[in-house]
C-alpha cells in the first residue's frame, strides 16, 4: 500500500515540475508542447491506474461527503474512532476550511495492516485537480501535503435578454452559467434592481466571468468579474469584482465603480482575513475528546492579529476566565450581542462605547486553546446562540484609499475584457 502510495506522490510532483530530480526536470525541459502533453497524459494514466489498485487494497476505504455530513460524520461512517478524527481533524484544519467540503466530494482513508484501528493515510479530493493528504510518520504523527495539479483561468462573456414569462434566473441558467456563479449574479444585481416591479422582456445583461479549468473541460471553479444589467425601467446598472491580492480577504467582493459594496448588510467582519478551522455545531473538542457543541466560529489567525467589533455598541463583557482566556463582548443597537475568546490583548473596558469597524483587541492563544485563532460568537436578542456563518457581513460599505486605487485599474482591465 505504503509503495503504491508513494508513487502517486512522485506522479503528483512529476505533474506540478515541483519535485522531480534534476535529471528529470532537465528532460522535461527540452521536450516539446506535444511531447510534454503526451507525458503528462502517461503520468495521469498511471496515476488513474495505481488509484484504481489503491480502491481495493485491505485497510482502504472510500466514500463520499453526503448531504449535510461534516467531515466528522463522514470518518465516522468510514470506522475511525473519535481520537483518530481528532488529531486528523487538528492536522488538515489550519490548512483546508472544511466548512466549504461539498456533497459529493471524495474522502479516502488508510488503516494501518498491523493495527486496524489506527490510521495511517487520510485522502480529500474536492476536484479532480487537487488532494489533501496526511500521511503518519514513525511515532503515529499526522503530516500534511497539498498536490495541486495544472489548471487554467479562461474568461468568457454571457449576455441575453428577458422575454416575455422569463426571469434572469433561468435565463443565466439557460445560456450556460454555472448554478453557483448564477448565484452570485442574482445577489449583486438584486442591491441594485428590483426585479419584482421594475424588469422587463427587453432588458439586457452581460456577464463576465473567470472560470477555472481542468484537462481543458472539467469546471473547478470560477468568479463574477463583471455583471451588467440594463432596462427601461431599471436604468443602467454594474458590478465590478474588486481582488485585494489574498484570496481569503474579507473585501474581495463586488462593487460598484464608485467603491460601494454590492451586498446588503450592516455588519463587518471581525478579521481582516478569514480561514474557518471550526464551524459552529457539534464536535469533538479537540482538548477533552467529548462530544459537545461549539456556540461559534473559529478563524485561525496569527497571535496579535487586529479584531474588529462587527457593529456600533456597547462593551459589556471585558475579562479573562480559564475557557475563554482574555474574552470580550459587545450589545449592539437590536440587542444581539457579539463575543470574542482566547484573545492576546483586550483594548477596551466595560462600558465602553465602540464603533463599527473600531480594532477592539488582539487575537491569540489564551484560556482552553491549542493554537492562535479567533473564536468567534453571536448571541441573538432573546439571548440564544447562533450561527455566525448565517449572518452577513462585509469588510467596508465603501473602499478608499489605496483600495478604491486599485479597484479603479482593475475596473479599467475587466473594461478591456468586454
Amino acid at each position: 500500500m505504503f509503495e503504491i502510495i508513494r508513487k502517486l506522490t512522485l506522479i503528483f510532483a512529476c505533474c506540478l515540475s515541483v519535485a522531480c530530480h534534476e535529471s528529470e526536470e532537465e528532460r522535461l525541459s527540452k521536450m516539446d508542447s506535444h511531447e510534454l502533453a503526451g507525458y503528462l497524459d502517461s503520468l495521469q494514466r498511471e496515476e488513474a491506474r495505481l488509484y484504481s489498485e489503491i480502491s481495493v487494497l485491505p485497510g482502504i476505504r472510500t466514500t463520499q461527503v453526503g448531504a449535510g455530513q461534516g467531515l466528522f460524520q463522514v470518518l465516522q461512517g468510514l470506522g475511525v474512532d473519535n481520537q483518530n478524527i481528532i488529531h486528523i481533524i487538528a492536522a488538515i484544519s489550519d490548512s483546508v476550511e472544511l466548512v466549504k467540503m461539498r456533497v459529493g466530494e471524495e474522502i479516502q482513508v488508510g488503516f494501518s495492516p498491523d493495527d486496524t484501528t489506527q490510521v495511517v493515510m487520510f485522502r480529500y479530493s474536492p476536484h479532480p485537480a487537487l488532494v489533501h493528504t496526511l500521511f503518519t510518520d514513525s511515532t503515529g504523527t499526522f503530516h500534511y501535503q497539498r498536490l495541486e495539479k495544472p489548471t487554467q483561468w479562461r474568461n468568457r462573456i454571457y449576455e441575453g435578454s428577458l422575454v416575455a414569462g422569463s426571469h434572469l434566473d433561468g435565463e443565466l441558467r439557460k445560456i450556460g452559467i454555472h448554478p453557483r456563479l448564477v448565484q452570485v449574479v442574482n445577489g449583486v444585481l438584486m442591491c441594485k434592481v428590483s426585479f419584482a416591479t421594475h424588469a422587463q422582456p427587453g432588458d439586457h445583461f452581460k456577464v463576465l466571468i473567470q472560470e477555472r479549468v481542468y484537462q481543458d473541460s472539467i469546471w473547478i471553479e470560477g468568479r463574477v468579474l463583471f455583471a451588467r444589467y440594463e432596462g427601461k425601467k431599471t436604468g443602467s446598472h454594474e458590478a465590478f469584482y474588486y481582488n485585494d491580492g489574498d484570496p481569503k480577504s474579507t473585501f474581495n467582493a463586488h462593487y460598484t465603480e464608485d467603491g460601494e459594496a454590492l451586498i446588503f448588510s450592516g455588519l463587518r467582519y471581525p478579521l481582516d482575513r478569514l480561514h474557518i478551522s471550526c464551524p459552529y455545531g457539534m464536535r469533538l473538542h479537540p482538548i477533552t475528546g467529548r462530544w459537545q457543541m461549539h456556540w461559534g466560529v473559529d478563524y485561525s489567525t496569527p497571535t496579535g492579529t487586529p479584531v474588529y467589533s462587527v457593529a456600533e455598541g456597547t462593551v459589556v463583557v471585558s475579562g479573562f476566565d480559564p475557557y475563554s482566556g482574555n474574552k470580550m463582548a459587545v450589545r449592539h443597537k437590536d440587542n444581539s450581542t457579539s463575543w470574542y475568546l482566547h484573545l492576546s490583548a483586550r483594548g477596551a473596558r466595560a462600558g465602553s462605547h465602540v464603533v463599527s469597524r473600531q480594532i477592539i483587541a488582539r487575537s491569540g492563544n489564551t484560556g482552553r486553546s491549542t493554537g492562535p485563532h479567533l473564536h468567534f460568537g453571536f448571541k441573538q436578542p432573546n439571548g440564544a446562540w447562533m450561527n455566525p456563518l448565517t449572518k452577513r457581513m462585509i469588510a467596508t460599505p465603501k473602499l478608499a484609499g489605496e483600495r478604491m486605487e486599485k479597484l479603479r485599474q482593475q475596473i479599467a482591465a475587466i473594461r478591456k475584457l468586454l
